[in-house]
Protein backbone atom coordinates (compact mmCIF):
# COMPACT_ATOMS: atom_id res chain seq x y z
CA UNK A 1 0.00 0.00 0.00
CA UNK A 2 1.47 3.42 -0.98
CA UNK A 3 1.08 5.80 1.58
CA UNK A 4 0.04 9.44 0.06
CA UNK A 5 2.92 11.98 1.18
CA UNK A 6 1.97 15.02 3.18
CA UNK A 7 3.79 17.91 3.58
CA UNK A 8 2.94 17.97 7.77
CA UNK A 9 6.63 16.13 8.24
CA UNK A 10 9.32 18.20 6.05
CA UNK A 11 12.79 17.27 6.59
CA UNK A 12 15.16 19.41 9.30
CA UNK A 13 16.19 21.69 6.20
CA UNK A 14 12.60 21.88 5.27
CA UNK A 15 11.32 23.12 8.91
CA UNK A 16 14.24 25.44 9.26
CA UNK A 17 13.12 27.07 5.56
CA UNK A 18 9.86 27.62 6.76
CA UNK A 19 10.00 28.79 10.29
CA UNK A 20 12.81 31.63 9.20
CA UNK A 21 11.61 34.98 8.00
CA UNK A 22 13.36 35.10 4.64
CA UNK A 23 14.03 38.66 3.50
CA UNK A 24 15.79 37.65 0.62
CA UNK A 25 12.90 36.31 -1.18
CA UNK A 26 11.65 39.17 -3.82
CA UNK A 27 7.90 40.22 -3.13
CA UNK A 28 5.72 38.90 -6.42
CA UNK A 29 4.93 42.12 -8.10
CA UNK A 30 1.25 41.63 -9.13
CA UNK A 31 0.99 45.42 -11.11
CA UNK A 32 -0.31 44.52 -14.52
CA UNK A 33 -1.18 41.07 -14.37
CA UNK A 34 -5.01 41.29 -15.18
CA UNK A 35 -6.24 40.49 -18.85
CA UNK A 36 -3.02 38.32 -19.70
CA UNK A 37 -1.38 35.10 -18.45
CA UNK A 38 2.33 36.37 -19.11
CA UNK A 39 2.78 35.91 -15.53
CA UNK A 40 2.35 32.07 -15.77
CA UNK A 41 5.06 29.49 -15.63
CA UNK A 42 3.16 26.12 -14.93
CA UNK A 43 0.74 26.15 -17.60
CA UNK A 44 -2.51 26.13 -16.26
CA UNK A 45 -3.32 29.47 -14.42
CA UNK A 46 -6.02 31.65 -15.96
CA UNK A 47 -6.91 34.68 -15.96
CA UNK A 48 -8.50 36.05 -12.52
CA UNK A 49 -10.94 38.82 -11.12
CA UNK A 50 -7.86 41.28 -9.48
CA UNK A 51 -4.25 41.21 -9.51
CA UNK A 52 -3.61 40.12 -6.23
CA UNK A 53 -4.88 36.57 -7.61
CA UNK A 54 -2.89 36.00 -10.22
CA UNK A 55 -0.29 34.08 -8.83
CA UNK A 56 1.44 30.98 -10.31
CA UNK A 57 2.15 27.71 -8.14
CA UNK A 58 5.94 28.55 -9.21
CA UNK A 59 6.03 31.87 -7.46
CA UNK A 60 5.66 30.05 -4.44
CA UNK A 61 9.16 28.63 -2.77
CA UNK A 62 7.23 26.82 -0.44
CA UNK A 63 5.66 24.25 -3.27
CA UNK A 64 9.30 23.74 -4.67
CA UNK A 65 9.78 20.38 -3.10
CA UNK A 66 6.43 19.28 -3.92
CA UNK A 67 6.33 20.10 -7.73
CA UNK A 68 10.07 18.52 -8.21
CA UNK A 69 8.65 15.26 -7.25
CA UNK A 70 5.77 15.45 -9.72
CA UNK A 71 6.30 18.25 -12.81
CA UNK A 72 5.77 21.89 -13.45
CA UNK A 73 2.41 22.26 -11.67
CA UNK A 74 1.10 21.80 -8.16
CA UNK A 75 -2.02 20.64 -9.80
CA UNK A 76 -0.72 17.30 -11.82
CA UNK A 77 1.11 16.50 -8.12
CA UNK A 78 -0.39 12.58 -7.76
CA UNK A 79 -1.54 13.62 -4.36
CA UNK A 80 -3.76 16.94 -5.20
CA UNK A 81 -6.55 15.33 -6.75
CA UNK A 82 -6.92 13.09 -3.87
CA UNK A 83 -6.33 15.47 -1.16
CA UNK A 84 -7.65 18.52 -2.36
CA UNK A 85 -10.74 16.98 -4.96
CA UNK A 86 -11.89 14.28 -3.35
CA UNK A 87 -15.03 14.24 -1.42
CA UNK A 88 -14.15 11.34 1.20
CA UNK A 89 -11.36 13.32 1.69
CA UNK A 90 -12.75 16.25 1.93
CA UNK A 91 -15.59 14.99 4.58
CA UNK A 92 -12.95 14.13 7.12
CA UNK A 93 -11.75 17.48 6.39
CA UNK A 94 -15.32 18.97 7.09
CA UNK A 95 -16.06 17.04 10.24
CA UNK A 96 -13.20 18.43 11.97
CA UNK A 97 -14.24 21.83 10.78
CA UNK A 98 -17.26 21.34 12.17
CA UNK A 99 -15.99 20.46 15.30
CA UNK A 100 -13.58 22.95 15.83
CA UNK A 101 -15.67 25.93 14.53
CA UNK A 102 -17.58 28.37 17.18
CA UNK A 103 -19.50 30.23 14.62
CA UNK A 104 -23.05 28.66 14.48
CA UNK A 105 -23.73 30.05 10.91
CA UNK A 106 -20.60 28.58 9.98
CA UNK A 107 -21.15 25.08 11.96
CA UNK A 108 -24.88 25.33 10.08
CA UNK A 109 -23.18 25.47 6.60
CA UNK A 110 -20.55 23.02 7.10
CA UNK A 111 -23.06 20.76 8.50
CA UNK A 112 -25.44 20.54 5.57
CA UNK A 113 -26.30 16.98 4.54
CA UNK A 114 -25.90 18.43 0.51
CA UNK A 115 -23.45 21.28 1.78
CA UNK A 116 -23.57 23.64 -2.00
CA UNK A 117 -20.25 24.26 -3.82
CA UNK A 118 -19.57 27.53 -1.97
CA UNK A 119 -18.77 25.10 0.95
CA UNK A 120 -16.68 22.88 -0.77
CA UNK A 121 -14.56 25.15 -2.48
CA UNK A 122 -14.20 26.99 1.58
CA UNK A 123 -13.48 23.32 2.31
CA UNK A 124 -10.74 22.36 -0.44
CA UNK A 125 -8.94 25.73 0.04
CA UNK A 126 -8.26 25.11 4.03
CA UNK A 127 -7.61 21.85 2.69
CA UNK A 128 -4.93 23.10 0.28
CA UNK A 129 -3.32 25.71 2.38
CA UNK A 130 -3.05 22.84 5.49
CA UNK A 131 -1.23 20.69 2.72
CA UNK A 132 1.58 22.95 1.70
CA UNK A 133 1.87 25.53 4.42
CA UNK A 134 1.89 22.56 7.34
CA UNK A 135 4.36 25.11 9.14
CA UNK A 136 2.83 28.23 9.40
CA UNK A 137 0.12 28.96 11.28
CA UNK A 138 -3.10 30.11 8.78
CA UNK A 139 -6.44 31.39 9.92
CA UNK A 140 -8.25 34.65 10.37
CA UNK A 141 -5.91 37.39 9.91
CA UNK A 142 -3.23 35.20 8.50
CA UNK A 143 -3.98 34.48 4.83
CA UNK A 144 -2.19 33.79 1.74
CA UNK A 145 -2.83 34.00 -1.95
CA UNK A 146 -3.75 30.61 -3.69
CA UNK A 147 -1.95 30.18 -6.67
CA UNK A 148 -4.68 30.60 -9.81
CA UNK A 149 -4.18 27.24 -11.08
CA UNK A 150 -5.27 25.84 -7.81
CA UNK A 151 -8.48 28.04 -7.14
CA UNK A 152 -9.32 27.46 -11.15
CA UNK A 153 -9.20 23.87 -10.57
CA UNK A 154 -11.25 23.92 -7.36
CA UNK A 155 -13.63 25.89 -9.05
CA UNK A 156 -13.89 23.52 -11.85
CA UNK A 157 -14.38 20.75 -9.48
CA UNK A 158 -17.58 22.71 -7.38
CA UNK A 159 -18.63 25.28 -9.88
CA UNK A 160 -20.91 27.97 -8.98
CA UNK A 161 -24.09 28.01 -10.47
CA UNK A 162 -24.31 31.93 -11.37
CA UNK A 163 -20.60 31.71 -12.21
CA UNK A 164 -19.35 34.95 -9.98
CA UNK A 165 -16.31 34.09 -7.48
CA UNK A 166 -15.28 35.73 -4.69
CA UNK A 167 -11.66 35.43 -4.75
CA UNK A 168 -8.76 36.51 -2.25
CA UNK A 169 -10.19 38.93 0.79
CA UNK A 170 -7.08 40.18 2.66
CA UNK A 171 -7.64 39.89 6.62
CA UNK A 172 -7.63 43.31 6.82
CA UNK A 173 -10.76 43.98 5.06
CA UNK A 174 -12.79 41.34 6.44
CA UNK A 175 -15.16 42.64 9.38
CA UNK A 176 -14.40 41.69 12.86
Amino acid sequence: MSLIPFNFDPDIEGIDRYLQEDDDDPAVNYEGRLNNSNWCSCGYCKGMLSDIDCLCCNELPNLEKIRQEEGKCITLHRSFSKLILDKEILNITRHNLILKTKNRINKKKLGQHHPENKTWRFICYKQYTSWVNSWFAMGKGNRVVLPACVVQKIREEYPEPNGIYVGFKNSKKLPA
